[in-house]
């Protein structure tokens, strides 16, 4: 498992370090911009696994536009349930994003703060999302804060010249970089690589993503490979503000936990004369390997004006 982790890692860097160049034609010509129209937002998930602090304001805020431009995010939730055990897990976490997108291209990185207690062992996943790892770990309630792991992600979309469909590929790599003392992270790199797709009809942008995650083992845990989807579909309430609806699955990092199933329902709005969106989001869980419940509310800023449509 570690050395295909590294393998995928390493053909996601390469991809991050080659995007510039693709960006370009073949004669060495700046490739002419390409217009995007499609606006609704996607999986809250992107696929990699239950929603988080990160991956919801990056869904909700589309870099629809060919030209260069980026924003940041932050954004909390807050999720509890019992997993399957006699006792009540809450897990509390913030994070930063920051995405750029350069013509068909863009690159995000986040970075969460979280505050885990339980008596189960949880460890920080791909773009903030908590991965249970084993239940009842512990005989009371432990306390871990602090600091979670990185994520880099580079993502390229695909545009249909004759249909609004569209398809974005993506990689993400989690970095370690949580303190040792924290107990917020496995001491190992995860690496993910996924395809979203939608299509707009109207005012309903139907959407699904499916991703497979490739999980570092750690001394104590052999954590396990495997796929994660999403779908659902958003309506647009007016130019820049959605309804979104969406079913997401992840297969458990072990065999001591289930696989997670949980459905998402969120608002979101542009903040009339200002580049700020607000999102507001909820989670309910249908299996044991999901938080039976969870709620959460972002901010992001537009940093470069779109171009008039």
């Amino acid at each position: 498992m570690t050395h295909r982790a590294g393998t995928i890692g390493s053909a996601i860097v390469a991809i991050v370090a080659a995007s510039p160049a693709v960006a370009q034609d073949q004669d060495g010509g700046a490739r002419q911009a390409i217009r995007y129209d499609i606006s609704g937002p996607v999986s809250p998930s992107s696929g990699t696994s239950t929603v988080s602090a990160s991956s919801v304001p990056q869904a909700m805020e589309r870099m629809t536009d060919g030209d260069t431009r980026a924003d940041v995010s932050l954004g909390s939730i807050y999720a509890e349930g019992k997993f399957g055990t006699a006792s009540k897990t809450t897990i509390w976490s913030s994070a930063l994003g920051a995405r750029l997108r350069m013509g068909d291209w863009t690159l995000s990185a986040s970075l969460p703060w979280m505050r885990i207690r339980s008596r189960s062992t949880i460890f920080t996943g791909i773009d903030s999302t908590p991965i249970l790892v084993a239940t009842d770990t512990a005989a009371t309630r432990r306390i871990s804060d602090g600091f979670g792991d990185l994520t880099l992600g580079a993502a390229y979309t695909i545009v249909s010249a004759g249909t609004p469909l569209e398809v974005q590929l993506s990689g993400r790599a989690k970095i370690n970089t949580a303190t040792r003392g924290s107990g917020l992270s496995s001491g190992e790199n995860d690496y993910a690589g996924g395809v979203d797709v939608s299509y707009p009809i109207g005012r309903v942008t139907p959407f699904g993503a499916v991703s497979y995650r490739f999980l570092g083992d750690t001394a104590r845990y052999d954590l396990r490979d495997g796929p994660a989807a999403s779908a659902g579909a958003s309506y647009a309430l007016g130019s820049d503000s959605f309804l979104l609806a969406s079913y997401h699955y992840s297969r458990a990092a072990t065999r001591l936990v289930e696989d997670a199933h949980e459905l998402f329902a969120g608002a979101s709005t542009r903040i009339r004369g200002t580049p700020l969106r607000l999102t507001g989001f909820a989670t309910a869980g249908l299996s044991r390997g999901a938080a039976a419940a969870s709620a959460g509310l972002s901010l992001s800023l537009g940093l470069q004006k779109r171009n008039a449509r």
